[in-house]
């Protein structure tokens, strides 16, 4: 992967692979020279490639790079308020605790607006929604030392899903894609449901059953000796889950159904369109059994198209190795989005 030209890199660690591009430069316009993607079983190979990308004429340097992480710790949550009881400083500190049960105390955060495009001024007439992202502090440092410890000096550290969901709206809106999209980003111990639109974040949801719930599951549905057997083979590749698929899915399509039942109660809006930005190698099985269980169709990611659109190009080898709807989250990191005012206060 190294690069005599590279001016500018990007890296992103989740907790099933990671990505890395050398490009041109760090914004737009860009062309993007080279592309990896490895699972997180491959570290050390990363690791040396990263140890070929820093070494010179003698010291080896750190590589600066703009990163995105997806810490198990990350929230974004939409919430209304009350703008007139915004003059108490404490305000909105007690609203985090009490209506999301998250301590600001312990936890970075900072205050978007629905579209994703800009942080909140709260001297500015926002409106009544906005949204509460972070991670724990602990742990976003310890991903920070982690990538320093790898030879990556972050320019700029970006939560994935904060940079995920702006790239998809913004996407949305390029297509003219007008009807709402559930975008769900399924990890090891949760999941987190989402819905889009031109207009910007709708719903935000976490929930409690990821990858690592369905070990169990399998176990006794296949009545096997522990959970380490039920693991190996869940990840192995090698089973049929037609049938068996939608029953270790069962809390998790209870859940989205759920949310887009009262999404479309609330705003007689019926979501269209089905998106998993986040999914272990190998796990499409769960994309096509929410699908037929939701009755939606998938959301076909045109990434050559929505690229050029942002004034990124892919170099021929590049382009002959990315794939839209599996590649798309980490491409939305070298995007630029704009600030401009949703409307989704009129909804």
């Amino acid at each position: 992967m190294p690069s005599s030209k590279r001016k500018g890199f990007f890296f992103e660690a989740s907790e099933f692979s990671y990505y890395g591009a050398t490009a041109t430069a760090f914004e737009p316009p860009l062309t993007v020279q080279e592309f990896m993607l490895l699972p997180v079983s491959e570290e050390q190979q990363l690791r040396s490639i990263l140890e070929g990308m820093s070494s010179g004429k003698g010291k080896r340097s750190m590589i600066q790079g703009n990163c995105s992480v997806y810490p198990d710790s990350r929230f974004l949550c939409r919430t209304s308020i009350d703008t007139k009881k915004l003059r108490d400083p404490d305000y909105l500190s007690e609203n985090l605790k009490s209506e999301f049960q998250i301590d600001p105390t312990s936890n970075a955060v900072r205050l978007l607006s629905p579209n994703l495009g800009t942080e909140v001024d709260l001297d500015s007439n926002f409106g009544k929604h906005l949204l509460y992202c972070g991670g724990e502090t602990t742990e976003l440092s310890s991903l920070q030392e982690t990538l320093v410890e790898m030879g990556i000096y972050p320019r700029s550290i970006e939560i994935g899903t904060i940079t995920c969901l702006g790239g998809l709206i913004d996407y949305l809106t390029w297509k003219d894609i007008t009807a709402p999209v559930l975008s769900v980003e399924i990890q090891g111990n949760f999941s987190n449901v989402f819905i889009v639109s031109q207009k910007g974040l709708l719903l935000a949801k976490k929930v409690n059953h990821g990858i690592n719930s369905m070990i169990p599951m399998l176990q006794k549905e296949l009545g096997l000796d522990d959970e380490d057997a039920a693991r190996k083979l869940l990840f192995s590749q090698t089973l049929d889950f037609e049938d068996i698929g939608p029953r270790l899915l069962r809390k998790l399509m209870h859940e989205l159904q759920a949310s887009t039942g009262f999404f479309e109660v609330q705003t007689g809006v019926s979501v269209a369109m089905c998106f998993t930005p986040v999914l272990p190698y190998g796990f499409t099985w769960i994309l096509e059994a929410l699908l037929e269980s939701l009755g939606v169709t998938t959301l076909e990611i045109d990434l050559p198209g929505w690229l050029d659109h942002q004034g990124i190009k892919l170099s021929d080898e590049v382009a002959s190795q990315v794939d839209g709807n599996r590649d798309f989250r980490f491409f939305t990191l070298l995007g630029s989005y704009s600030s401009e005012d949703s409307n989704e206060d009129s909804n």
